[in-house]
């Protein structure tokens, strides 16, 4: 009895080591998030652009910043502080038409234009934004929920 119990907790433990790095937790209606910089070596005084690749999970939308439908919850970006980092407005793609309301469904790409400040000291940097948004699909919707969209640039001299 002990060799076959001593053996479960081997074959556990490998399980638990060989097991993949959990990224952000995401809301059960997003797939999967990416979030590029672009250049990702940055210098003061330089423009950049923060991308984010967002994967809706299968059947579902969120709504778009500003719906057209006094009922659905509009998406809300809030870039993340980084000092002396200056972001831009974002820009969404086209949304769709569902019912009364603008839709993001499938893969879609935010782009947010940031500028490094002239005075900034070099060093690694967090870009990116906290997105707010509800999930929903052909039956109902889930309540809102954040999720985080992060890159690391480097500033350089």
């Amino acid at each position: 009895m002990w060799i076959r119990t001593a053996a479960t907790a081997a074959l556990l433990t490998a399980l638990v080591s060989a097991a993949p790095a959990q990224g952000p937790k995401l809301p059960g209606f997003i797939a999967s998030v990416k979030t590029e910089v672009a250049p990702t070596a940055l210098k003061p005084g330089a423009k950049a652009t923060v991308k984010v690749t967002i994967e809706m999970a299968r059947g579902y939308h969120i709504y778009a910043t500003n719906p057209g439908d006094e009922f659905a919850v509009a998406t809300e970006l809030t870039p993340l502080a980084a000092k002396g980092v200056t972001y831009g407005k974002a820009v969404w793609p086209k949304p769709t038409m569902h019912e009364k309301a603008r839709i993001h469904e499938g893969t879609i790409t935010v782009t947010i234009p940031v500028t490094i400040a002239k005075t900034v000291k070099p060093g690694a940097v967090k870009l990116g934004a906290s997105i707010k948004a509800q999930g929903c699909n052909e039956s109902s919707c889930l309540p809102p929920d954040t999720f985080q969209a992060v890159a690391s640039a480097v500033i350089g001299k």
